[in-house]
């Protein structure tokens, strides 16, 4: 950062201030819980991801276990989707290839 080579921006991902084909990567750690209406905000990301671009979700929440219920009940507004949801979303907001790669510990 302190050589200019990266920024750090805050906006909301329903009106993102980029232009059309900006990033060749976008990453969404922990954040996708909070989307208001997924597909919707995964459109805006893919408008603003390059062709041939990567949008990378990491989350740890995957619907399956109770502690995600408790997570629910108390933040407000998080949604813990899982990979089909997910997955679903990403191909309505145009983008291809989209696949989950689970690292789940048993």
């Amino acid at each position: 950062m302190a050589a200019g080579r990266c920024e750090v921006l805050q906006a909301s991902v329903v009106e993102l201030p980029f232009e059309n084909d900006s990033f060749n990567l976008v990453t969404a750690f922990e954040t996708i819980y909070f989307c208001p209406g997924l597909a919707n905000c995964f459109r805006k990301v893919h408008w603003v991801t390059k062709p041939g671009g990567i949008f990378f979700i990491c989350n740890e929440s995957n619907s399956k276990t109770s502690k995600d219920d408790k997570w629910v009940e108390k933040i407000d507004c998080m949604i813990i989707y899982n990979a089909v949801q997910i997955l679903n979303a990403l191909n309505e907001a145009g983008f291809s290839n989209a696949h989950v790669n689970k690292n789940e510990k048993g």
